[in-house]
């Protein structure tokens, strides 16, 4: 079979989806490195993704302006948008359409693009019956692998080899931005980061705010490290009522985007958290995880890579999908003694290495 000279990568979304979908892109440039590489994608990872070496060209989905035209009853204007899109999309040609979301919108972009081969999921792992988009299907023989690996099951399908890892790239100011924060705080080196949300309608996976605050002031009265609370859009307030918890021991990051939240984590010496698109962030900015596990799966959705910490109770009904339960015995059992033994356990390993 010919090595693909241009290949398109369709991963809209969200945050920890596409950073789990990195390595895979990353190893087809290991292995075609020759190979013009055009991502499509939605949303604020997009500018993470324009400032990355492995990929050639950003190409973003406005779904954010066609759903701001539609409620505003501007269907032309939509449409308008669409039709641009689709345009854009279709500038060039490629050998093969990888589609690592596989759901219905991905698929009917994996028809928009020009291209001869389609390659993505098989029905085990593609949703909404998008596997019927797609000339060749991939599957593999357990449902609970890590998303990494599943992920390079297509890039495989084409030849690519395992990544050696990825380094992101951090942009120069997003780097600025950060530095200028860490000096008006007059933050010390190491610090480490803790960010205790998750994305919006899986508050079932977050161990309690009130957890968070007693483990901050543990760190910062038995060890005198600085942390900074992390936060994103519509987190400000909890986060500076954690803050507050904190009684002096944890500073207030600043406004970040994604870049910039990379930024001030490669700058950290650990993360604190739990199962969300920040914690992958973390990993594969290089950074020592400690991950606070409820509901979800560690083996298809831990931190990848090495030196990680996942603090989780093993009971019977974990993992689950229960997004109603009430016991939350999976967060609530987890101690604050436990995840601070973690805790000093990852930050003694990395000063050692």
């Amino acid at each position: 079979m010919a090595v693909p000279r241009n290949i398109l990568v369709i991963r809209l979304s969200s945050l920890g989806d596409v950073l789990l979908t990195m390595p895979a892109v990353q190893a087809l440039r290991q292995t075609f490195p020759g190979v013009r590489l055009s991502w499509l994608v939605e949303g604020s990872v997009a500018e993470l993704l324009r400032h990355q070496t492995f990929v050639d060209r950003v190409i973003e989905f406005p779904r954010r302006r066609i759903e701001n035209a539609l409620r505003r009853g501007n269907a032309i204007g939509a449409g308008r948008e669409l039709s641009a899109f689709v345009r854009r999309l279709r500038q060039e040609a490629y050998d093969v359409v990888l589609d690592f979301h596989g759901i219905v919108k991905s698929a009917l972009f994996t028809r928009c693009a020009r291209t001869a081969r389609r390659v993505g999921f098989d029905a085990a792992f593609a949703k909404e019956a998008s596997w019927l988009a797609y000339d060749e299907k991939i599957g593999a023989p357990d449902k609970r692998i890590h998303k990494v690996r599943r992920n390079m099951l297509l890039s495989a399908h084409l030849g690519a080899i395992d990544a050696a890892g990825v380094d992101l790239t951090v942009s120069e100011p997003a780097a600025d931005y950060i530095d200028r924060f860490i000096a008006a705080g007059r933050i010390e080196r190491p610090f480490f980061v803790v960010n205790p949300f998750c994305s919006k309608g899986s508050e079932f996976k977050r161990w309690d705010l009130a957890n968070y605050g007693e483990l901050i002031r543990r760190i910062g009265d038995e060890t005198g490290t600085p942390l900074v609370v992390l936060w994103g859009p519509g987190e400000e307030r909890e986060a500076r009522i954690l803050a507050e918890m904190s009684e002096g021991r944890a500073m207030l990051a600043c406004p970040t985007t994604v870049p910039q939240a990379l930024a001030l984590l490669k700058r950290a010496a650990l993360y604190i958290g739990g199962d969300t698109g920040v914690m992958h962030l973390a990993a594969l900015a290089g950074l020592p995880v400690v991950a606070i596990f409820g509901p979800t799966d560690l083996l298809v959705n831990g931190p990848f890579g090495e030196g990680h910490t996942i603090v989780r109770a093993d009971l019977e009904c974990s993992p689950c999908r229960d997004k109603g339960c009430r016991s939350r015995e999976c967060l609530q059992s987890i101690t604050v003694d436990e995840v601070f033994t973690c805790v000093m356990a990852s930050a003694t390993q990395d000063r050692g290495n």
